[in-house]
């Protein structure tokens, strides 16, 4: 089974983020859109892995995540991956970004102690919102960022991470929660 840590957000916050971009969708490109109900910010993409792993995992995940407290977060901002000029995500940031770094630090050291091998990249937080096949020409890059440029979300909790499963499916990835972790 395919298997990754995330937060999600709450419907309430991610309803007007989402209705901003749908009113400017149609004078974009194509491109592959996150669809909100699986909207979410991944700390450790574990991908295939056995079942038997979950339990090892969980007890990893519980005890590294044992002193992080809940907090408030906000989502502002967007941008590109790995930059405007070469487009291939579409993103929207989150705030306190430390907060969320040591909460990937913690998840990413149970997920190495559990003897999984996640990608070198660094971990940058934030919201996928789309992924680009084709490069968009710059008019269409500015009308994304500009769109989003000024979105200030209302705050929301983060209190836990989610351990998933990922089905691939023709219509789209669903995404089932298999262990919810619950900050102190």
């Amino acid at each position: 089974m395919r298997l990754f840590l995330a937060a999600t957000f709450p419907e309430s916050v991610l309803r007007p983020l989402n209705a901003r971009l749908a009113a400017v969708k149609s004078r974009l490109p194509a491109a592959s859109w996150v669809k909100p109900e699986t909207q979410h910010l991944t700390f450790a993409f574990l991908g295939e892995q056995k079942e038997e792993l979950i339990d090892k995992l969980s007890s990893l995940v519980e005890s590294e995540l044992e002193g992080v407290k809940a907090f408030e977060a906000k989502l502002h901002g967007a941008g590109f991956f790995p930059n405007p000029r070469h487009a291939r995500v579409g993103w929207v940031g989150v705030t306190p970004e430390e907060r969320f770094h040591d909460i990937a630090a913690a998840v990413r050291a149970a997920v190495k102690e559990a003897g999984v091998e996640l990608d070198r990249a660094d971990f940058r937080p934030h919201l996928t919102m789309m992924r680009l096949r084709d490069p968009w020409p710059p008019a269409s890059i500015e009308l994304f960022q500009k769109t989003l440029r000024e979105f200030d979300s209302a705050p929301f909790p983060i209190d836990a991470v989610t351990l998933f499963s990922s089905r691939l499916n023709p219509s789209g990835a669903v995404h089932t929660a298999v262990r919810k972790f619950a900050f102190a």
